[in-house]
């Protein structure tokens, strides 16, 4: 490896949601690191199922993947030699790149552990629950704010106040994903294959954890009041679980097609790119349309990531109830008002003004 090129490893392994809000940090790290002239190459390491996301990135040079389940494979099969020897060789993967700085940008044991695994000298991250901050050299606090990508935006200006003495508010947060070309001519064919055509409205109704998801009711409710007002297809965005729920929702109306387990992820982001609109609850594909500045409304309640985002165009609709936000400690026995309540008509009055023809 040169010796006058800095080797750097950011650290967030999951998931879709955090990897697009965490999307504006490598441009920053660069920023910081490369003040004294000396270049810098930034590694990220992610969870294998989200490569895709992270790869075409313009400031990540190189990927690195955990192969998470192969060793949950054998965790689980108690063949815990073949995990040590596993786990021996992504620890030669890692030491292989000479990182000087690991940078953790995900506040668990396991990503202050890959830090410490890398050998770099320099470990900064958040500190946790799990005391993971043993494992690094410089632990912050997350901050309590509403604004997106806050934990990310106080990270960024602690690496520029380390690295540089210029006014670290100054520095501009842009989260980034992009997907291939390929991937992109591929969306292009397989959507249209299915009739639909620019310009669409794209909705994602669903997401892991059913505290987040909007009712079903809701969602046909809402798709009818769009079809009254508008002839624009839209587009449904989900995984393969998903794909029969996505199907119900097309039943009702004509223009309306379910993608949902029709494309793969990065294919998702090459459709959300071109898409016209968007309506979404907490999901990656969310902050994923936020960050691509398109007409978005989100429908936060159970989690509230953020009320404040850099795009004008976004709308974030929430029922200021006592118990909400309350993460994963539903107090409802399963009713999730803070998300019932958020109707119909709030959503379209939001999404009308975008879609009006």
């Amino acid at each position: 490896m040169p010796k006058d090129v800095q080797q750097i490893l950011f650290i967030r392994l999951s998931a879709i949601g955090d990897i697009v809000m965490a999307s504006g940090l490598p441009s920053s790290i660069k920023q910081s690191y490369s003040h004294n002239g000396k270049a810098v190459e930034l590694t990220w390491l992610v969870e294998a199922p989200y490569e895709a996301l992270v790869s075409n990135h313009p400031y990540v040079d190189h990927v690195i993947t955990w192969p998470k389940s192969e060793w949950r494979a054998l965790l689980k099969a108690r063949k815990y030699w073949a995990l040590f020897n596993a786990i021996k060789a992504f620890r030669k993967q890692l030491r292989e790149k000479n990182f000087t700085v690991a940078i953790e940008g995900q506040g668990l044991l396991k990503s202050a552990f890959f830090a410490y695994l890398s050998g770099a000298s320099q470990r900064i991250g958040f500190k946790s629950k799990e005391n993971s901050q043993r494992l690094l050299t410089l632990a912050l606090n997350k901050p309590s704010s509403q604004q997106i990508s806050s934990e990310y935006r106080h990270l960024a200006k602690t690496l520029h106040s380390l690295c540089s003495a210029e006014d670290h508010d100054s520095m501009s947060y842009e989260m980034c994903i992009r997907s291939s070309n390929v991937a992109m001519q591929s969306a292009i064919s397989k959507t249209s294959h299915l009739g639909l055509t620019q310009p669409f409205i794209v909705i994602a109704p669903f997401t892991t954890r059913p505290q987040k998801h909007w009712p079903s009711k809701h969602w046909q409710t809402l798709i009818r009041k769009i079809r009254k007002h508008s002839n624009l297809p839209i587009a449904i965005l989900g995984g393969p679980r998903d794909a029969a729920q996505a199907e119900a929702l097309t039943f009702e109306c004509k223009g309306v097609i379910s993608l949902a387990g029709k494309i793969s992820l990065e294919e998702s982001v090459s459709v959300l790119s071109l898409c016209y609109a968007f309506v979404g609850v907490d999901t990656g594909l969310t902050h994923l349309a936020t960050s691509y500045k398109k007409p978005t409304v989100a429908i936060f309640g159970s989690t509230r990531p953020y009320t404040v985002t850099d795009n004008a165009y976004t709308h974030v609709l929430f029922e200021d109830m006592a118990c909400a936000p309350c993460k994963r400690k539903p107090t409802c026995d399963g009713h999730f008002d803070c998300m019932t309540l958020v109707t119909p008509e709030q959503v379209f009055n939001q999404l009308k003004a975008y879609i009006s023809h």
